[in-house]
């Protein structure tokens, strides 16, 4: 990281920094594929020709130096690297704090604690789900999309890889966003055309550039070069490699639109806290190493001949007692003025200080969209409304990200189905019925935010009756900790159970009736 940034003037990034690569296919060349499934020639972008390849050299090239720049500041305020530690030097002789705040992390990771804090929930067909939950199971999948949302409300992009690993099992595994881009297609639809990940490999004191194409052919392109110089990409032996996916197996996350991380908006926000935390720590050191102004008699600390003495200074400094001479005589008659001594320092405004730094806390918290926690009134006493409209803010944004997540997840789950349905020998017409059930697929996101149990409790009350027993179940879930599937085969048991115990209790008695009568007779 280099010293002097532009801090807190300029534009931070290129503007370029986000842009998404778009190719026209229809100008790159073609070659012919076999689709084994159809058994129909299908025609693809051919991912081995030099015209590619200089595409690609372009784009790994413009990604390294307008777009890695912008991922790594945006890493360095998570990790609280702040520009503040990078800016210009003070004079040696001044204090030269620099203090870095924390708020990227706490913005990103609240807001990954609400929306992923709880897993995500399928529903839907019987037999999806299930191949769904034992992927989830293999992969640790609750972490992995931990992982994921925490990649992207940084960067305002991630990256997950969805293949097989050696014994055949679909896996997913994170990739850098600093080495990994996606090249769509140039149609309305932005199809992704292939997803691109450049990365170095040390060994033996010789770097090895590796470039993986995954293509939307089904197949893993590898590119390799012993230098630097990216013209000398060669095509590694054993490759292309097929991969059993129709489409591209890189999967982007993204968290709006426009790509930008959750603090993005509000980094001079941050800086500006920054500064004003280093400067009232810098006050206070410079306060404590003033100067002493010594008024009234220049003689203090001087010999007769006019020069230092030292001893004097140093017997002042231990002691912490100053002794002045009275005033200054001058020859013409005339007095010095009255002696004094005192240090010489900055008046400060604390309150015009606090005023501002809430106002800036205030800032980054409202325009990161999150409820405002330093509000006076956040622990009072106020009307339901009242408190969600406090909210209503961080609430929309996180509809916003689940929509955009839901989207993502959608994407694995149709590349997890057409290589499970390769597994299976299914028929190219079975693959379209098997999307469509892909597409009924319903992801559930539970909030994870603190909630009364007891306001829950006279909500599922006041719903009873209006709405379907299912619908109760799944809200009470989150207070009895029992999934609304095993609540309702726990109250089917025990109500066969109780009709079991009463037709037994009514046979008892017709016995004993009967048997009364018998007795009678």
């Amino acid at each position: 990281m280099q010293k002097d940034v532009n801090f807190l003037g300029g534009q931070r990034f290129d503007k370029e920094a986000n842009k998404i690569y778009k190719v026209p296919v229809d100008k790159l060349p073609k070659r012919d594929f076999l689709n084994t499934s159809t058994n129909q020639v299908e025609e693809y972008v051919d991912f081995e020709s030099e015209e590619f390849k200089k595409v690609l050299i372009d784009f790994i090239n413009h990604h390294k130096e307008k777009q890695v720049p912008r991922l790594e500041e945006l890493k360095r305020y998570y990790m609280a690297d702040n520009n503040i530690k990078y800016r210009a030097d003070k004079s040696p002789n001044r204090a030269d704090n620099r203090i870095a705040s924390d708020y990227a992390a706490f913005i990103v990771e609240f807001k990954q604690g609400v929306l992923l804090g709880n897993p995500v929930i399928y529903n839907g067909n019987e037999a999806i789900i299930k191949r769904t939950e034992e992927f989830s199971n293999k992969n640790n999948e609750d972490y992995h999309n931990q992982l994921m949302a925490l990649d992207d409300f940084i960067y305002g992009r991630a990256y997950e890889l969805v293949t097989r690993n050696e014994e055949g099992v679909e896996i997913v595994t994170k990739f850098d966003v600093t080495e990994t881009f996606i090249i769509y297609d140039t149609s309305n639809a932005r199809n992704s055309l292939c997803g691109v990940r450049c990365y170095p490999i040390e060994f033996n004191n010789v770097i090895t550039t590796v470039v993986e194409i995954y293509a939307n052919d089904g197949f893993l392109y590898v590119f390799e070069t012993e230098s630097a110089d990216l013209e000398n990409l060669e095509l590694k032996d054993g490759y292309p490699e097929e991969q059993f996916f129709n489409a591209v197996q890189i999967n982007e996350w993204i968290n709006n639109e426009d790509r930008l991380g959750d603090f993005e908006k509000v980094l001079d926000k941050i800086d500006a806290y920054d500064l004003s935390q280093s400067e009232m720590a810098n006050f206070q050191q410079d306060s404590s190493e003033a100067l002493l102004v010594i008024k009234g008699n220049p003689d203090t600390f001087k010999k007769a001949d006019g020069t230092l003495d030292k001893e004097g200074v140093d017997y002042a400094q231990k002691s912490r007692m100053l002794i002045l001479g009275d005033k200054k005589q001058n020859g013409d008659g005339t007095q010095g003025a009255e002696s004094d001594a005192k240090y010489l320092i900055k008046e400060y405004d604390v309150q015009g200080i606090e005023a501002y730094n809430d106002r800036t806390v205030a800032d980054i918290l409202q325009f990161s969209k999150l409820v405002d926690f330093t509000d006076e009134n956040m622990g009072g006493n106020q009307s339901g409304v009242g408190f969600r409209f406090k909210g209503w803010n961080s609430d929309n944004d996180r509809k916003n990200k689940e929509r955009m997540i839901t989207k993502a997840l959608m994407r694995r789950l149709r590349l997890l189905t057409y290589s499970w349905s390769i597994k299976d020998n299914l028929e190219s017409d079975n693959h379209e019925n098997l999307y469509d059930l892909v597409n009924d697929i319903v992801i559930k996101f539970t909030p994870n935010v603190p909630q009364s149990d007891k306001e829950v409790m006279e909500v599922i009350k006041g719903m009873d009756g209006l709405v379907s027993d299912q619908t109760i179940y799944e809200m009470a879930e989150r207070l009895t900790g029992v999934s609304a599937e095993e609540e309702s085969k726990r109250v089917d048991g025990e109500l066969k159970d109780r009709l079991s115990e009463s037709f037994e209790f009514e046979k008892k008695v017709e016995v004993e009736e009967v048997e009364e009568d018998v007795q009678e007779v």
